[in-house]
């Protein structure tokens, strides 16, 4: 079985709400569909308003108009709209057929989320080679069907999980989600940094220790974390060094000595542009909340 769906019928489900629209972001109606006629065609501007839909093509194709633009939908695309627009998707005259799973949503952050992610893509996106996003609206869909009623604030955290595998994907195309699921080689470069951020590692050393080309690794580890492996050894020692600042009575000079930065005055410059501050302030509590561990994403 490739997607979750596929062991429940065909259908679709609406949600409305009694009480007053407190969720920023609302399932309003999900489904899986096949269409074959060209009568189904939906304008922007001639439904309601106030919500987002997203479509992705499962099988055949349809179509979908920007403004001026048309886009094809074939496998594996999906569209980002919201209502009202000047946009449409339709299916197309000659076709054969038009399968796919949508969702429809409501609420502020429905629409704070269509925008930024538009803006990130653009209204259409393939996703070919990127399934999680699919499997997660596709799990969704399963879920209810198996419980029609499942509670709106499930339904909602659901859709947030969607939604961040899709800004995942928007910021980083490839990036994964931990070090577990980082190939063996940039598994064993990572090692590395994390073993020995004291030292002075160049980039032909960590190269060296996952095992392939300065160029290839280069390339290969940003796509997979986000950042180049200069920016994520930094990344190892300004952590080390927030600990070490909140849990130690360290002079600034020895943490920067101790996390491999070789100035100070260097070390302070990295930690302000990394965490907002300065490490007299972070340890003060001045800028930043006292935490246990700081950790710091790409």
């Amino acid at each position: 079985m490739l997607y979750p769906h596929e062991a429940y019928e065909r259908t679709s489900f609406g949600f409305k709400y009694l009480s007053a629209p407190s969720q920023p972001l609302r399932l309003i109606s999900i489904g899986w569909e096949h269409v074959n006629s060209p009568s189904y065609r939906w304008h922007g501007l001639h439904r309601g308003g106030g919500f987002a839909i997203f479509q992705y093509t499962l099988s055949g194709r349809g179509m979908f108009r920007d403004g001026e633009r048309t886009f094809a939908l074939p496998k594996e695309t999906g569209f980002f709209t919201v209502v009202p627009s000047d946009q449409e998707y339709y299916y197309p005259e000659g076709g054969e057929g038009w399968e796919f799973l949508y969702v429809l949503v409501a609420g502020t952050d429905a629409l704070n989320h269509w925008t930024e992610l538009t803006r990130a893509f653009g209204p259409v996106l393939s996703l070919q080679g990127h399934q999680e996003p699919v499997r997660l609206l596709s799990q969704l869909y399963a879920e209810i069907c198996r419980q029609p009623q499942l509670d709106k604030y499930t339904i909602s955290a659901r859709l947030y999980e969607w939604l961040m595998s899709l800004h995942r994907l928007a910021e980083g195309r490839d990036i994964v989600r931990g070090t577990e699921e980082l190939p063996d080689s940039m598994r064993a470069a990572v090692k590395l940094m994390k073993g020995q951020y004291m030292m002075d590692l160049s980039v032909d050393d960590l190269a060296e220790a996952a095992g392939l080309t300065k160029y290839h690794f280069c390339r290969q580890f940003l796509k997979k974390t986000g950042l180049k492996p200069n920016q994520y050894l930094r990344k190892i020692r300004v952590e080390q060094a927030a600990w070490l600042l909140r849990h130690t009575d360290k002079t600034v000079d020895a943490v920067a000595r101790e996390t491999g930065f070789g100035y100070t005055n260097y070390f302070i410059k990295v930690f302000r542009s990394f965490v907002g501050a300065t490490p007299q302030e972070y340890r003060l509590g001045q800028r930043g909340d006292p935490v246990y561990f700081l950790r710091i994403e790409p």
